[in-house]
């Protein structure tokens, strides 16, 4: 009998084993590394690094505009004028107006209150940190206090006409608004466009495939000046009137965003779910739903994305934006060249909420893989 431990035998041919696998692996090749790290053949390989080149001197061209010519932000209106980067005085300066617009300077700790809130219950919200009774309370707090603090008249406060409500509030309030209500409204008119019904299905497949058939400004000159003269006695704001536009608007995107989850369910989990006693509310609520919302979450958060984009829209209606206050903080003529700052401070506002959004998204998505 062997005394030989386990294994033993297998561990002697070790050596041999690497030797021959080293033996056997090609030397490096410095051409072929590069290939591979730049493309199959020569051509593509040429347009790869044409394209890191640019890259490059994009970067090098935007980090030097930015930082290492551009004025600081303390030097003064007087300094701007003979450097060639960034003038970043004028953001010290016009900061308050893109942000607040034509806003009562006195008074602007109201919309930045408000601003603020809005912008810590969209976290909330797109995070998941509080359940949703709480959410619930939290946003009719944050809605009625955008009344009372934007419209004033309460406690002391000075009245400010809803044309004087600009920028960075109104954006938030209408963009996180719209986009809360759209979800409700879409999934009532995703489930009336799959209703067996006609006389539900035929009129809620007409009104989706209207509103994602017209543009979002007809929509909204609809809403904002032809609705008020078609009902008698209506009168809303033009901050109310797009807003109950948007939620029509994204609504109908966010059915069709759902209809998508419902028709990746299969007809038999209906069957199942009749099978163990549960009606079509219970099925719906406990079974359907959830798989509904994992499918379609990709598309949701597009949705969300674009709705929020798109609420710079509004301009045309008459109310001031982020973009429309960036303009007026230019129009001054000791800031007329520093339209570009304007307008990449706006850009980058809109890319933080965006990317909010999107990473949302993806943390949504992982809970979901790891409840399935």
């Amino acid at each position: 009998m062997s005394t030989q431990p386990p294994g033993a035998g297998a561990a002697q041919f070790e050596p041999a084993l690497q030797a021959r696998t080293t033996a056997l692996r090609p030397p490096r090749n410095p051409r072929r590394t590069l290939k591979r790290a730049l493309g199959a053949s020569w051509p593509v390989m040429a347009l790869n690094l044409l394209v890191m080149l640019a890259s490059v001197a994009l970067a090098w061209a935007v980090l030097d505009w930015a930082l290492f010519s551009a004025v600081g932000p303390w030097s003064g209106a007087k300094g701007c004028a003979p450097a060639s980067g960034a003038c970043w005085p004028f953001l010290v300066e016009k900061a308050h107006l893109i942000l607040f617009g034509t806003f009562p300077f006195d008074q602007r700790w109201r919309p930045a209150t408000v601003s603020v809130l809005l912008a810590l219950m969209s976290l909330v919200t797109l995070f998941q940190w509080l359940g949703w009774r709480w959410q619930a309370l939290g946003w009719l707090l944050a809605i009625g206090l955008f009344g009372v603090l934007m419209g004033g008249g309460v406690a002391g406060l000075p009245v400010v006409p809803n044309a004087q409500w600009n920028g960075l509030p109104v954006l938030l309030f209408l963009g996180a608004t719209s986009l809360a209500c759209a979800l409700p409204v879409g999934l009532l008119l995703a489930l009336g466009r799959q209703s067996p019904r006609r006389w539900l299905s035929g009129p809620v497949t007409v009104l989706i495939e209207t509103l994602r058939g017209i543009p979002m400004v007809a929509v909204l000159f609809f809403g904002v000046f032809v609705l008020p003269m078609l009902v008698p006695g209506l009168k809303l704001s033009p901050i109310h009137a797009a807003l109950l536009v948007l939620i029509a608007f994204h609504g109908a995107y966010v059915a069709e965003d759902l209809r998508s989850g419902f028709l990746s369910i299969h007809p038999g989990q209906w069957d199942a779910c009749k099978s163990i006693g549960l009606d079509h509310r219970q099925s719906l609520r406990l079974v359907i739903l959830p798989q509904v919302v994992k499918a379609a979450t990709p598309a949701l958060t597009n949705t969300a994305i674009g709705g929020f984009k798109d609420t710079s829209l509004i301009v045309l209606v008459g109310l001031h934006d982020l973009v429309s206050t960036a303009k007026m903080s230019f129009g001054d003529p000791l800031w007329q060249r520093q339209a570009l700052e304007a307008y990449v401070f706006v850009g980058l506002l809109f890319f933080g909420v965006s990317r909010g959004i999107a990473e949302a998204g993806k943390r949504l998505e992982r809970v979901q893989n790891k409840a399935a």
